[in-house]
């Protein structure tokens, strides 16, 4: 779950960058401030340059993670990559896709192979959240099996969401948050007791 702002006690670790990527209203800002603030946007679309959010989640162990979201401009189907710079920085990637929009899902999947050929690590968190679940069904809509074998077939976590319950959006953050910061495994060096030795 998302933490209430001004709350940093306890707070783990590093802050982890997330870039938060998708199609043109595919709602990927209206995610985030639902998610973070509780915030309703606006009715009238207004296109995203680039933005960033912060937020303190709360992983499925517990302990409080601080993430930095990059919100991305949204991708059309001439501009189908995200800059080069966002791989650089990224240790996780939300990725988003309007349900009730079928380009906005083609459109995913050429920004999941865009980060398969640029990300900078090998293992890099990424969860998939079909937006405007409300509006599954509408014409032009995204089937739901096809969207499920795919994620499937590329290893990744699907949610579908929607922006009037927030309740579905924290847990997928909250899964996101957990696999960024790992729980650390005990070494597996033996333990070297200093002591004095005595004397015969």
């Amino acid at each position: 779950m998302f933490l209430p702002r001004g709350v940093n006690r306890h707070v783990m670790g590093r802050t982890s960058r997330v870039v938060v990527a998708g199609a043109r209203q595919s709602g990927k800002t209206s995610i985030l401030e639902k998610a973070i603030y509780a915030n309703s946007t606006a009715e009238k679309y207004i296109p995203t340059v680039e933005d960033t959010y912060v937020g303190i989640v709360e992983t499925e162990r517990g302990t409080r993670e601080k993430l930095r979201f990059y919100d991305t401009a949204g991708l059309d189907a001439q501009n189908r990559t995200l800059p080069q710079h966002y791989h650089a920085l990224a240790d996780g990637y939300v990725l988003v896709y309007s349900v009730a929009d079928s380009l906005s899902f083609q459109l995913l999947q050429d920004i999941k192979k865009d980060i398969d050929r640029h990300k900078e690590k090998k293992d890099v968190p990424i969860i998939i959240l079909g937006n405007k679940s409300d509006l599954a069904g509408s014409s032009g809509a995204v089937d739901e099996g096809t969207a499920v074998r795919w994620a499937a077939a590329e290893r990744l976590r699907l949610w579908h969401v929607n922006t009037v319950d927030r309740n579905l959006l924290l847990e997928p953050f909250m899964n996101l948050a957990s696999r960024l910061n790992p729980q650390q495994s005990k070494t597996s060096f033996p333990q070297l007791h200093m002591g004095r030795k005595n004397k015969d």
